[in-house]
Order: C-alpha cells, then structure tokens, then sequence
C-alpha cells in the first residue's frame, strides 16, 4: 500500500503537467502554425508544426506512467544490495521518494522548459 503523503506528493508533477496544458491551449491561438524544433546545443534544427508542442507532455505522461508502476510496485525493484526483512519498509519508502523527486524534475524539464521560446513570448 501507498502512503498518503507519497500519493500527495505524486500530484505535485500531475498538477504542473495540467497547468502547464491548460496554459498552452489559452496561448495555442497566439502561437504561430510553424515553429522552430530545437535539437541539443540551443541550435535551431528545422520546423514544425505547432502540435509539436503536445509532444514533451505526452512523453512525460509516459514516464510518470512508468514511474507510478514502480511506486505502486515497489517490491519489483531489483536491488543491488542486500534488503533485510525488518528494513523492507523504510528502503522502499526512500525509494518511492527518490522516484518522486525524479518525476517532479523530469516534469519541469519536460513540460515549461521545453518550449519555452515559443510559448512564453
């Protein structure tokens, strides 16, 4: 079973994830059809089009579905190192907060940061 407060703190990217979306549709008319596609180095690689946009918060939908399965199922994690039974508990509450922090950081990398340029004008 999942602890409340681990569940609470999992809304935390869900609620960015949701701002961030209603925030792009109020702005989605504003924003021009065709829009420059970043690569790595801050270089401007081609264009697109302004659906490409929806992309970083589909993929990051993705990765929080994947870390929820984790959190969920924690038991599955193959760890590197030996777990007693009488430290089970807390170990795997370290981890579920560990993938937290990792889901908040991927998700304000992904969703605000991503397109920045383009939507914050």
């Amino acid at each position: 079973m999942i602890p409340k407060h681990i569940q609470l703190l999992f809304s935390i990217p869900l609620i960015i994830i949701i701002s961030y979306t209603a925030y792009l549709f109020t702005r989605y008319s504003a924003i021009p059809d065709i829009i420059p596609i970043h690569g790595y180095g801050g270089k401007n690689d081609g264009v697109g089009s302004k659906m490409f946009l929806f992309a970083p918060i589909v993929l990051n939908l993705i990765i929080l579905g994947f870390i929820w399965m984790i959190i969920r199922k924690p038991d599955k994690i193959k760890f590197t190192f030996e777990v007693k039974e009488e430290d089970k508990e807390k170990t795997y509450y370290q981890y579920q907060l560990v993938l937290i922090i990792l889901a908040i950081f991927v998700t304000l990398i992904m969703s605000p940061l991503s397109f920045s340029d383009v939507v914050f004008k």
